[in-house]
């Protein structure tokens, strides 16, 4: 009986050792599967980790070579390829006042290897005018470098002297005085401008900056719609400048009157974006933003930019985009009023 009570208890003690294995197995088993599962964890947050930049990138520019945003954009590429380390193309995509390439723009990978710079509010104006591919909410606005206001010039040789002598001429010839334009903004200023003066002028399109110069230093056309950093070289080639649509005089060219002095209402300007497509990851747009304040805060790039005749305003992400949504507001009911001028 003693015998058989001793076996009882050894076999229930084999047991209970055989179920403590078990248990200490399964749980290694499982420790195991916690070990891999953060392993696989880890590799895969490494594996999302984006490494930027690791190949050239490319700006495109909406205007053909030698007009302002292709001066803005050639500036930019060389101070942000030395602070990324990476070879930066300007890509001129012109035409259409600067729709083709801003829709090309639009629609390329957002991975941050596509950039692009456009003079606001061509963006802005077109979308509101036309049936375009691409809206204000297409693109992440990186960051603003200038503020220019748009101004009117004269060619060579011109009569047109002063604003009294293009409103006298105009009264009396309808629709004769060709003013030259070459983006969305210039189309704009053309017709407030051409409106608050009460003459009747015909708006002649070019496909960038440098063709519009070309055409009115050769006299192609009698005035021209154009940025204060055009300032320079027309009057250097023997034209001048009519007015700015400016608040106040502008520092750098302390003898130009604003339209405002002269007896007209009108201020407009146009800034140099940079952007991105739409869905630019967080952290390419941590690495470019935090390498556009870097360059924007340099007074060396302020001084390349001066050194252009263009007025510098650096503005980072925020505030840009907080710029251009004002700016907006206010541009809106001026082309809705002009709407028609636009479709004919």
């Amino acid at each position: 009986m003693k015998r058989i009570v001793f076996l009882l208890v050894l076999a229930l003690m084999l047991v209970v050792v055989a179920a403590c294995g078990s248990d200490t197995n399964q749980e290694a088993s499982g420790n195991a599967d916690e070990n891999q599962q953060g392993s696989n964890v880890e590799e895969n947050n490494q594996d999302s980790t984006v490494e930027y930049p690791t190949k050239n990138i490319q700006i495109i520019v909406p205007y053909s070579a030698g007009g302002g945003g292709d001066t803005v954009a050639r500036i930019l590429a060389d101070a942000l390829s030395e602070e990324l380390g990476k070879q930066i193309n300007v890509i001129n995509r012109e035409g259409a006042g600067g729709e083709i390439g801003i829709a090309e723009m639009a629609r390329s990978e957002a991975d941050g290897y596509t950039l692009g710079v456009f003079g606001y509010p061509d963006n802005f104006v077109l979308e509101n005018t036309r049936d375009t591919d691409f809206s204000f909410d297409s693109f992440e606005y990186l960051a603003a470098f200038d503020d220019m206001p748009m101004g009117i010039f004269a060619g060579p040789g011109s009569d047109f002297e002063t604003i009294e002598d293009l409103i006298e001429f105009g009264e009396a010839n309808p629709g004769s005085i060709t003013l030259g334009e070459s983006g969305a903004l210039g189309l704009l200023h053309i017709l407030a401008f051409s409106d608050i003066i009460g003459v009747q002028t015909t708006p002649v399109t070019f496909s960038g900056g440098g063709e519009l110069m070309n055409s009115l230093l050769g006299n192609h056309v009698d005035l021209a719609s154009t940025s204060s950093m055009s300032h320079d070289s027309i009057v250097d080639a023997g034209g001048h400048p009519i007015g700015f649509a400016a608040p106040e005089r502008m520092a750098m060219f302390p003898d130009v009157p604003t339209f405002k002095e002269l007896g007209f209402d009108l201020e407009m300007g146009v800034s140099r974006v940079l952007v991105a497509p739409t869905g630019l990851p967080e952290e390419v747009k941590e690495v470019l933003t935090t390498a556009l304040d870097n360059i924007g805060n340099d007074p060396a790039l302020k001084e390349r930019f001066e050194a252009a005749a263009l007025p510098y305003r650096y503005l980072g992400n925020e505030d840009v985009t907080e710029f251009l949504n004002r700016s907006n507001s206010v541009l809106e009911p001026v082309i809705q009023q002009n709407i028609d001028r636009f479709k004919n």
